[in-house]
């Protein structure tokens, strides 16, 4: 079963090819994902950062209208005017008056949740959004790099941080007369909470944190499927932070927070640096670790890309070829040996016929002939095994008399020793050409050995003369020339041992058997034509009465290097 065996094997290598590929994708598409990871933090910081000055010039412009206010002017203006130390409180009323109505103004996107206006010694002169530091009468915020810079006429952003909270700050001076410093500053507070990064988040297609003092003070995120807690190991993992462009002011390299979080640290300006403020951009890789990787990580969208039918026409086409390979090597042997063995139990055949088998239905159909002949053979029956020669003929004299082809002629001497006067030579058949000279006496087998034997014997017509003997150098003057034996002096010499069909193919089993032993290099001395048709006679009476059959067929060939005979009765 050598095709099927291939084809295992076969499709074992495609299995290990297949296996091979997926690893490879997902060792390439792992390292892909790693890839496309840091590159994609390191634009989300970015992307934050601009967003964030964008945020920025957003709300300073839409300060523009409080820092032209007739209303906000004139209050400040009274503030600057005023040197007791202590604002009166009805200019306080006008200041948060005219803060409201300018608040309300602003569009709702970029208002922030507070507003303040302060004096030129950067006292808070009134705020809208945050009553509770209204009651402070020292509260001030000159002090902040922001509100002293936009007090000198210069647009200003900031990040501050009040008790735990962070802001994003922006700070617009107040024009009363350009050809004087402005009489104030208009203050606007955006505090960083999750509703505020979870629109930052929206608008940059990322996942932020904003932390303070080595604690996060807000995230969001806008990956579906991100979990927010994530950034809870952002606050341990900042201690040990030891990148140096973060630690110069910049952004850290990608660092790996567990097997699938990836984060990049960056700074924010201003005040909130010299707390240690910043934020971080976080990214989840989606590794698939192995081959059911694939299968876990796809959706339904993925699934339907898949050529099912393509797949289920390889299996198919896979299975037909198995099944058609395991038929012609298995199914098709065995029922001809089923086939067989049914015969043979009905009688019909002599065995098993090896030679219509292949592999290893051969060796057994060998093995059960073997068998059945040992069996019969236990049992005391005749077999159809070979024969031996010696079990056939009986043992060769190791020293024969005399030569197995030579005969003594009429006056006592020897046939080799003496030149005999040469026989008569029987007519050619028509057609051949008649010899111009004479040919040399033929020799007779030894079966016509004898005080007067029959000359001028020559070969019938249609057969062939038998090859020339082998001989010993030492015996080359009785060397002769084997004739074919006819048909009559066949009847003569055997007393009509057998059918004239038998006799004809007796001689042939004969010379066969002959030319058998001289390839093999045994001997043929002592071995006479008379002997062995007794011993084939024998033997096809006793098959013929066994089996009921019509003849016996003799059949020469060679086993362990020996010349054997098979007898097998035909009953057609």
């Amino acid at each position: 079963m050598i095709l099927s065996r291939v084809w295992y094997v076969v499709l074992g290598l495609a299995a290990a090819v297949a296996l091979y590929v997926v690893y490879l994708g997902v060792g390439q598409y792992d390292r892909q994902t790693l890839r496309a990871l840091k590159e994609g933090l390191a634009s989300d910081s970015q992307t934050v950062e601009w967003a964030l000055r964008i945020d920025s010039r957003h709300r300073l412009d839409a300060l523009l209208p409080a820092s032209v206010d007739a209303s906000l002017q004139q209050v400040l203006v009274g503030a600057n005017l005023n040197r007791e130390g202590k604002l009166p409180d009805k200019l306080k009323g006008d200041a948060k008056k005219a803060l409201s109505a300018l608040y309300q103004g602003i569009p709702a996107e970029w208002r922030g949740d507070a507003i303040f206006a302060i004096d030129r010694d950067g006292q808070v002169v009134g705020q809208y959004g945050f009553d509770s530091w209204g009651t402070s009468d020292d509260f001030e915020l000159g002090g902040y790099t922001a509100a002293n810079d936009a007090l000198h006429g210069w647009l200003r952003d900031d990040i501050w941080v009040f008790g735990g909270r962070m802001f994003l700050v922006v700070a617009r001076p107040v024009e009363y007369d350009a050809a004087q410093r402005p009489v104030g500053a208009v203050i606007g507070l955006q505090e960083v909470t999750k509703r505020f990064l979870d629109d930052l988040a929206r608008r940059t297609r990322t996942n932020i944190a904003f932390y303070t003092s080595g604690r996060r003070v807000a995230a969001g995120s806008s990956t579906e499927g991100f979990d927010s807690e994530k950034f809870d190991a952002i606050a341990g993992d900042l201690k040990t932070v030891d990148d140096k462009t973060y630690l110069d002011g910049s952004r850290s390299d990608v660092r790996m927070l567990g097997e699938d979080l990836g984060v990049i640290y960056a700074r924010l300006p201003g005040e909130a640096w010299g707390l240690g403020s910043g934020f971080a951009v976080a990214r989840t890789k989606t590794a698939l670790g192995g081959p059911l990787g694939f299968i876990n990580k796809a959706d339904d969208p993925d699934k339907a890309n898949v050529p099912l039918g393509m797949l289920v026409g390889v299996v198919v086409l896979a299975s037909l070829v198995g099944l058609l390979l395991t038929w012609i090597e298995h199914s098709l042997p065995l029922r001809e040996f089923a086939a067989q063995a049914a015969r043979f139990k009905s009688g019909a055949p002599n065995g098993l016929q090896v030679a219509r088998f292949r592999g290893a239905y051969r060796l057994a159909a060998q093995s059960i002939n073997q068998g059945i002949e040992r069996a019969i053979e236990s049992a005391g029956g005749v077999t159809r095994t070979p024969a031996d020669l010696e079990s056939i003929l009986g043992p060769t004299p190791a020293q024969p008399a005399m030569s197995a082809f030579s005969f003594p002629l009429g006056d006592g001497s020897d046939a080799s020793s003496a030149h005999a006067p040469p026989a008569p030579i029987r007519p050619p058949s028509a057609g051949f050409p008649v010899a111009s000279t004479p040919l040399p006496p033929p020799r007779l087998p030894l079966a016509f050995r004898g005080p007067n034997p029959p000359l001028g014997i020559g070969a019938p017509p249609g057969r062939p003369p038998l090859p020339r003997p082998q001989l010993d150098e030492d015996n080359d003057d009785e060397a002769t020339i084997v004739g074919a034996v006819p048909a009559d002096l066949l009847a003569q010499a055997t007393g009509a041992l057998a059918p004239v069909s038998d006799q004809s193919e007796w001689v042939d089993v004969f010379d066969e058997f002959i030319r058998t032993k001289a390839s093999c290099g045994e001997s043929t001395d002592g071995l006479t034509f008379e002997k062995f048709a007794r011993t084939l006679k024998k033997n096809r009476d006793s098959l013929i009465e066994r089996h009921a059959c019509k003849r016996v067929k003799f059949i020469v060939y060679v086993k362990d290097g020996h010349a054997s005979l098979k007898a097998s009765p035909v009953k057609d």
